[in-house]
C-alpha cells in the first residue's frame, strides 16, 4: 500500500500567517518540504482592508517588500474617528517613521505573499482539511477527495476555525460578542471628504466602521455583540439603514450608492486559543488570536506570529532546543494581554452611553 505523501511541515491556510511561516522557512532552513493546503474560497467580507505603514518592515523582513509595492495598492496616509466625542479626530500617518499606509486589494495582496511561498519551494495544495491524528513522529492528515498526507510538523493557520488547533484538543476562548453586521455598496464618490481615509464612528450599540475597496466600492459594518442583533435587525437592510442614517460621519461618505447585497453577519470577537505548547503544532494568525477591528493590526499580526513561529521551529529543527515554543507562547500571550489593556483604555474614551449594554459591557 502506498504512503501518503510526506512533508515536512505542513499548513493550513494560505493567509498571510501561513505564507509568512513559509517564506521564512525558506529563509532558516531552505530545503524544507513545505505544503500550504487550502480549499481556495476567499472570504468576501474582511474587515482589515487597510494597513498601517508598520507592515512595509515584516514584508521587507520576508523578502516580499518589493512585490508589494509593485501591486500599486492604494496608499492611504490617516485614519479619522468620532469617538468619545461626536467630532472627527484624524491620526495622520505622516507622524510615522513609515508614513504611508495602504487600502489593499486582499485577493492581490494575499496571491502575491502566496505565489513568493511557492517560488521559495512551498508546494500548494488545494484542499480541505476533513481528519487529523497524531501517530509519531508524523501528523496524519486526511482531505477527503484530495487526499491523505502525513507531516513532522503542522502549522495551523486556518484562520478563526482555527480547525487544525480543535481537532488536535486545544479550545479558543472568546473574550466577547462583537460582531460586524456588513454591507457592500458600488461606486461611491472618491473626491468627498474622508473619503480616501478608514473612518469609524461610535454609536449607542457598538460603532461603525467603513472603508473605500478597490474598483470604487465601499464596505460599511455596524460594529455590536451577537446578541444585540436581533433587536437592532442587523441582517434586514431597511432597519439597518436606519441606523446608518442616524450616523453623522459614515452616512455622507454613502451618498446615493446601492447596497449590492442584504447585510451579513461576521464574527469579530477578540479571541486566544488556550493549551500546552508543543513542538509539532503551532497556531499563527487567527487560529492563535483575534483582535478587535478597532486595533487595525489583524494583518500585522498574522505576519509577526507567523515570522515568530518559523523562528521557533527552525530552532527545533536546526538544535531540538524546543525553549523557543516557550518562548513564542509567552510573547504570543503577552501581546494578547497588551492589546486587551490598551483596547479597554480605548473603550473608556467613550462615555456618552454608560447605560447602553454594549457600552457597559466594555466599561464596567
Amino acid at each position: 500500500m502506498t504512503q501518503p505523501t510526506l512533508f515536512d511541515v505542513f499548513i493550513v491556510g494560505a493567509g498571510p500567517a501561513g505564507c509568512a511561516v513559509a517564506l521564512s522557512l525558506a529563509q532558516t532552513v531552505p530545503g524544507l518540504r513545505v505544503a500550504i493546503a487550502d480549499p481556495g474560497r476567499s472570504t468576501p467580507f474582511r474587515i482589515g482592508e487597510s494597513v498601517p505603514p508598520l507592515i512595509k518592515p515584516f514584508l521587507d523582513q520576508l523578502g516580499v517588500g518589493a512585490a508589494f509595492l509593485q501591486d500599486n495598492h492604494c496608499p492611504s496616509f490617516r485614519t479619522v474617528s468620532a469617538w468619545g466625542s461626536p467630532e472627527l479626530v484624524s491620526n495622520e500617518f505622516f507622524l510615522n517613521v513609515h508614513n504611508t499606509g495602504w487600502r489593499l486589494d486582499r485577493a492581490r495582496f494575499d496571491q502575491t505573499l502566496l505565489n513568493a511561498a511557492r517560488q521559495q519551494g512551498a508546494q500548494r495544495l488545494p484542499a480541505q482539511l476533513h481528519t487529523l491524528s497524531h501517530h509519531a513522529p508524523y501528523w496524519h492528515i486526511g482531505c477527503g477527495d484530495a487526499g491523505d498526507y502525513r507531516a513532522t510538523y503542522l502549522i495551523d493557520a486556518s484562520g478563526r476555525t482555527a480547525l487544525p488547533s480543535r481537532l488536535a484538543g486545544l479550545k479558543p476562548i472568546n473574550h466577547d460578542r462583537l460582531v460586524a453586521s456588513a454591507v457592500f455598496f458600488g461606486q461611491t464618490d472618491p473626491d468627498l471628504p474622508n473619503a480616501d481615509a478608514v473612518l469609524t464612528e461610535a454609536c449607542p450599540d457598538g460603532w461603525w466602521y467603513t472603508a473605500a475597496l478597490p474598483e470604487g466600492r465601499r464596505v460599511v459594518a455596524l460594529m455590536t455583540d451577537a446578541d444585540l442583533t436581533r433587536r437592532l435587525k442587523a441582517k434586514q437592510l431597511a432597519a439597518w439603514q436606519q441606523q446608518l442614517a442616524q450616523t453623522r460621519h459614515v452616512q455622507p461618505l454613502i451618498g446615493n450608492a446601492r447596497p449590492l447585497a442584504p447585510p451579513q453577519l461576521w464574527p469579530a470577537n477578540s479571541r486566544y486559543l488556550h493549551g500546552p505548547a508543543r513542538p509539532d503544532l503551532l497556531a499563527v494568525g487567527d487560529a492563535l488570536s483575534c483582535f478587535d477591528p478597532l486595533s487595525s493590526q489583524g494583518i500585522i499580526k498574522a505576519l509577526r506570529s507567523g515570522l515568530f513561529a518559523a523562528y521557533a521551529l527552525t530552532d527545533y529543527i536546526r538544535r531540538q532546543d524546543s525553549s523557543g515554543f516557550t518562548r513564542y507562547q509567552a510573547l504570543m500571550q503577552r501581546e494578547f494581554a497588551a492589546y486587551q489593556t490598551t483596547l479597554s483604555d480605548y473603550h473608556r474614551q467613550e462615555q456618552r452611553w454608560p447605560d447602553a449594554p454594549f457600552w457597559q459591557r466594555r466599561l464596567g
